[in-house]
């Protein structure tokens, strides 16, 4: 595994800092994949790759930490380039990430990353979330569901709520001016809106 850069490492430092995280070897190699790979396969913004990075990496462990993540079943909704999967699966080695992922390429490089950094606690699968939804081995297989950067969390929500355990969540980024809906889904309730210093977050339940 190759020495991150400089400014990388920076960022995961910094990450460290304020979020007293583990891992931080694996997540600067998880950064520099997401970099390189940036310039063929778009991942992140080509504008300033980097400080997307940082943000996402930073929106990713604050809502870990609103959730007091420790270990559960997870759904990565629309995963993208790994945030949150990936940096969940490396700070917390005791979840178990499922990357649902309809973009080829993008699922083909989630595959890539989990095998070559490893990361053991995380697949990644190449299928849209509605159609995941509809097969048996994702039906109430998951404790939380999380979608980043989807705009209203009530698009996907019908999906997600499919793939919840019983008693599951879904939280949500969502815009800091937006309102959060009070349901979504056939009957997920709002539970809370959270204003936090690098994001905004929803997170809804069954109201049982």
């Amino acid at each position: 595994m190759q020495a991150p850069a400089p400014e990388v490492q920076q960022v995961v430092d910094k990450a460290v800092a304020r979020f007293h995280c583990h891992s931080t070897e694996l997540l600067a190699a998880f950064l520099s994949e997401v970099l390189q790979w940036n310039r063929t396969l778009q991942l992140v913004s080509r504008k300033d790759p980097l400080a997307t990075c940082e943000r996402l990496l930073f929106e990713s462990l604050e809502l870990a930490l609103n959730l007091g993540l420790e270990h559960g079943r997870i759904a990565d909704i629309g995963s993208g380039a790994g945030f949150p999967g990936i940096v969940w699966a490396l700070a917390f080695p005791r979840v178990e990430v499922t990357m649902i992922e309809r973009r080829e390429r993008r699922a083909l490089f989630l595959e890539r990353v989990c095998r070559t950094l490893p990361v053991e606690n995380a697949a990644a699968v190449t299928i849209d979330a509605l159609d995941a939804a509809s097969r048996s081995e994702f039906q109430g297989a998951f404790d939380l569901g999380v979608t980043m950067a989807v705009g209203d969390p009530s698009t996907l929500a019908p999906a997600v709520e499919a793939m919840l355990a019983p008693k599951g969540r879904f939280v949500s980024t969502i815009a800091a001016k937006s309102s959060a809906p009070a349901r979504v889904g056939s009957g997920l309730q709002l539970e809370r809106r959270v204003e936090g210093e690098y994001g905004c977050y929803v997170f809804y339940g069954r109201g049982v």
